[in-house]
C-alpha cells in the first residue's frame, strides 16, 4: 500500500510538473504570437541576402526610405542600384555567402558623411549587427530579431571623442503592407540623443 501511494504521489508530481511546464511554455509563446500576428497570416517568404540586408521580403523592385534613400533590385532579389549617403554599388564588400558585410567610400573620409558601414548576420541570414564609422565618431547596433528577421529591440552604443552613450531601442511597426513588409516604423530610445524617430518606406513590387 505504501509503495502504491508513493507511485501515485510521483505520478501526480509528474503531471503537475508537465502542466507547469506547458503553462510556462504557453506564457513564453504568447508575446511572440502577439508579435507575429501583426505580420499577417501568410507573409511573403521570398528572401535573398540583399533583401535580408534591407529587412525586406518578396519580389521588391524598388524601396525609398524617408523620401531620399533609394534601393532598386532585380527580379532575383539582387541590388542593382543604391543611393545611400555618398555610397554606391561599387563600394560594397560581400562575403562568400553573398551577404553585404561592408560599405566603404574613402573619397569622402574627411567629410561629415558616414563613410564606412559594417554588418553582421545571424544563423538565419538576417541582419543583427551594424556599425557606422564617421570622422567624428562611431555607432554600434546589436539587434534582437523575430522569426521573420524584423528587429524587436536594439542595443545602441555611441562614441564621439570622450563621450560614450549606451541605450536600448524599442521598435514599433506602425504600418505593414500585404507582403509583410513594414512601411512605417517608430523607434524609441532611453536617451537624450534622438529619443524617438520615425522611418517611412515606399515599396514597389514586380507584378
Amino acid at each position: 500500500m505504501k509503495h502504491t501511494l508513493t507511485l501515485i504521489g510521483m505520478a501526480l508530481a509528474a503531471v503537475m510538473m508537465v502542466s507547469c511546464a506547458n503553462n510556462a511554455s504557453n506564457q513564453n509563446a504568447s508575446p511572440q504570437d502577439e508579435w507575429d500576428q501583426q505580420w499577417g497570416e501568410n507573409p511573403d517568404t521570398f528572401r535573398t541576402p540583399d533583401l535580408n540586408w534591407l529587412s525586406l521580403r518578396g519580389h521588391v523592385k524598388k524601396m525609398v526610405m524617408n523620401g531620399r534613400t533609394t534601393f532598386e533590385l532585380d527580379r532575383d532579389g539582387n541590388l542593382t542600384y543604391l543611393q545611400l549617403h555618398t555610397l554606391s554599388l561599387d563600394d560594397i564588400t560581400r562575403n562568400a555567402e553573398g551577404q553585404i558585410i561592408k560599405l566603404t567610400n574613402l573619397e569622402y573620409a574627411k567629410s561629415e558623411d558616414v563613410v564606412i558601414f559594417e554588418y553582421g548576420y545571424d544563423a538565419n541570414g538576417f541582419l543583427e549587427y551594424e556599425a557606422r564609422f564617421m570622422p567624428n565618431g562611431s555607432h554600434y547596433h546589436h539587434y534582437t530579431l523575430d522569426r521573420l528577421g524584423n528587429i524587436k529591440k536594439g542595443v545602441f552604443d555611441y562614441s564621439k571623442g570622450k563621450e560614450d552613450l549606451h541605450a536600448i531601442e524599442l521598435y514599433k511597426y506602425d504600418e505593414i503592407d500585404s507582403h509583410g513588409n513594414w512601411t512605417k516604423l517608430t523607434v524609441t530610445k532611453n536617451s537624450t540623443i534622438e529619443p524617438e524617430f520615425t522611418v517611412e518606406r515606399v515599396i514597389e513590387y514586380y507584378e
